[in-house]
């Protein structure tokens, strides 16, 4: 069986370009012998002895001519390139009323983050793992393809807990909840949710012990699967609100509204956080698991399961990721987000993802008021699958290839299996991280989630 690349933070080659000033001494260079070697050849072939004016001319005066019509011709034609581009006026991506106001005020600030992954439970355990090369999916000792052999998988190992789906499932009961007949592949996700979403609100309500201030509304946003039924999202969503209060959190829990897209949630989040009176806490979780028989039966099916004979499968994957942002900081937080953009996936028959992924992220460094050049790293969902990771390092390359310097890659995917939405969350964990350790701007690009692409980027609150 054909096992996946490792997942390794791959840093871009650097350009071999000539410098401007060198390129140009060549090419001036090069003209001055043609033009003297085509003299002395005409000359040498007519059997003549030519005056002075001539040579002069020949010798000198048709080299300069040469070059100064070229250096005349670039510059013609980048005004001519120009024309156009200065003529057309700038198009918002999203136009809004908040479209005029300064774009550092738009960015929300990372409090916290928390990971449920195969491989750590924080973005910092998950970062090392990543730098040892020693993340990636492996044989499943339980999960079988139609052929009866081993899936490769990444599984995470506290995702199964009875006593806790006892617990959610008296609950339930308890407070008039209907049983949303969750699957085991769903109790996995609740599981390693629950685990995140209560360490961020005890971390949140541990902080607002210490500013010795009242504690501000709670917003939990679940992101949950799209093929989840609307009586399983609003369980969830009701069990992880009752989990914020266990974790210790003293204010009022609101609940942002759950979107049957994960996707959609995420990449309104700016609106969600803007929702609230400007000092609320948005605890962003998103959860997914795919480890099951049931996804492995599904998805051999429909030819979508990694295998030796289908090395463009997807890999089964579970995962939980958070986030815990607030609209302000009085420098508490080490990272920013800045506005998460969207864009439509593009056919898959097409070969014009890396432009696709160039032009998102451009808007996404715009609303971020960040140059290309200033990008540290590229963290990004892509798993193993030719096509994702060929459009993403196209990009990168071409991109956000710095002179005489590379910009690393990180994919998530590559380490976790498919998990939906959470390799984008747990990217943007990762970011908040790296932002803080390099003091840096991280860009996170979304390629494979169904239905969306997004990028946004993560810059140190300093």
């Amino acid at each position: 069986m054909t096992m996946s690349a490792p997942l390794t933070a791959q840093p871009l080659a650097a350009s071999n370009t000539l410098p401007g000033r060198i390129r140009q001494g060549l090419i001036a260079a090069g003209v001055c012998v043609a033009c003297w070697g085509g003299t002395l050849v005409w000359w040498r072939v007519s059997a003549r002895v030519p005056a002075p004016r001539e040579w002069m001319t020949l010798l000198f005066g048709l080299p300069s001519a040469l070059l100064l019509a070229g250096v005349a011709g670039r510059a013609w034609i980048a005004r001519r390139a120009a024309a156009p581009a200065a003529a057309t006026p700038a198009v918002s991506a999203r136009p809004s009323g908040a479209a005029a106001q300064p774009v550092r005020a738009q960015h929300l600030a990372i409090l916290a983050t928390a990971l449920r992954s195969p491989h750590g439970d924080s973005a910092e355990e998950l970062a090392a793992v990543i730098a040892d090369n020693k993340a990636r999916p492996d044989l499943d000792d339980e999960l079988v393809d139609g052929d009866g052999g081993p899936v490769m998988c990444a599984r995470c190992p506290d995702a199964r807990d009875d006593a806790l789906r006892e617990d959610v499932a008296d609950w339930l009961a308890a407070h008039g909840i209907a049983d949303p007949l969750f699957g085991d592949e769903q109790w996995r996700a609740l599981t390693l949710a629950t685990a995140v979403a209560s360490e961020l609100a005890g971390r949140a309500a541990i902080e607002w012990i210490v500013r010795d201030e009242a504690a501000p509304t709670l917003l939990v946003l679940p992101l949950l699967p799209a093929d989840w039924s609307a009586a399983q999202r609003d369980a969830a969503a009701a069990w992880l609100r009752q989990t914020a209060a266990q974790a210790g959190w003293q204010g009022e829990i609101g609940q942002a509204a759950v979107d049957a897209d994960p996707a959609a949630g995420i990449a309104r989040l700016a609106d969600v956080a803007a929702a609230g009176d400007g000092s609320s806490v948005t605890l962003v979780v998103a959860c997914a698991s795919h480890v099951g028989a049931d996804t492995v039966a599904r998805w051999a099916l429909d030819r979508t399961l990694f295998t030796a004979t289908q090395p463009q499968g997807m890999m089964p994957g579970e995962g939980a990721a958070g986030l815990l942002l607030v609209k302000s900081t009085d420098g508490s937080a080490g990272a920013l987000l800045a506005p998460i953009v969207e864009d439509a996936p593009i056919d898959a028959r097409r070969r014009d993802g890396a432009r696709v992924l160039k032009e998102l992220a451009e808007r996404a460094l715009a609303r971020a008021d960040v140059a290309a050049a200033g990008v540290a790293m590229l963290v990004a969902d892509t798993g193993h699958r030719s096509r994702y990771v060929l459009e993403l390092m196209e990009y990168a390359s071409g991109g956000l290839r710095q002179q005489g310097a590379g910009v690393d890659v990180v994919r998530v995917g590559a380490a976790g299996g498919y998990s939906g939405i959470v390799s984008f969350v747990t990217a943007l964990a990762l970011a908040s991280h790296y932002a803080v350790t390099r003091q840096a701007p991280i860009l996170c690009i979304a390629n494979e989630v169904p239905g969306r692409r997004l990028a946004a980027l993560v810059r140190p609150a300093v």
